[in-house]
């Protein structure tokens, strides 16, 4: 069970994650960007990270991968709904883009892009977890017949320095 402080910590650091993230690639790709782009990609953060804790974990890479890249295009297209009827700003248009469609907000070449992308944010989440905040076991991921996974953590037992560590080493007790 994740306790509510690592909880806040987690989520905190997906959702600031993304939010810069999308930016940046929006800022990168694009020249500009709009706030609401980064609130949409933290918010994808925080849900993918809640769906890999929950179970998702299990599915294969690239099963999570489409799901990933599911969640960030319903996520764009709520997006750019709310910014386009309610906000009266269209922050992107794709109509001369293959097979765009509700006004022009969303396509397929980008939820590839999407997938992809969502592979990337599925290993970083994953990194976070078992490297940075020790929680759960170390991520091991499985495409097809093949299973590789992040290097194995050294971790130090609770309440034994790196130094109590060399001492016993050397005195030959260990």
């Amino acid at each position: 069970m994740l306790g509510w402080k690592k909880g806040l910590l987690r989520y905190s650091l997906l959702f600031l994650t993304g939010y810069c993230v999308y930016l940046a690639l929006e800022v990168t790709f694009r020249g500009y960007s709009f706030r609401l782009m980064g609130l949409t990609g933290g918010i994808v953060m925080v849900v993918i990270g809640f769906l890999l804790r929950h179970g998702m974990w299990k599915l294969q890479l690239p099963l999570q991968m489409m799901i990933g890249a599911v969640i960030i295009t319903a996520l764009e297209l709520a997006a750019g709904l709310f910014s386009l009827e309610v906000l009266g700003i269209r922050m992107w248009d794709y109509r001369d883009e293959w097979m765009s469609m509700c006004a022009n907000l969303i396509c397929p070449r980008y939820t590839l892009y999407w997938f992809l992308l969502s592979g990337v944010a599925i290993f970083f989440i994953g990194a976070v977890d078992y490297y940075l905040l020790d929680i759960g076991h170390r991520p091991v991921y499985r495409m097809f017949r093949w299973k590789f996974a992040f290097p194995e953590a050294r971790r130090i037992r609770q309440g034994q320095t790196a130094d109590a560590e060399t001492t016993v080493r050397r005195e030959g007790r260990y």
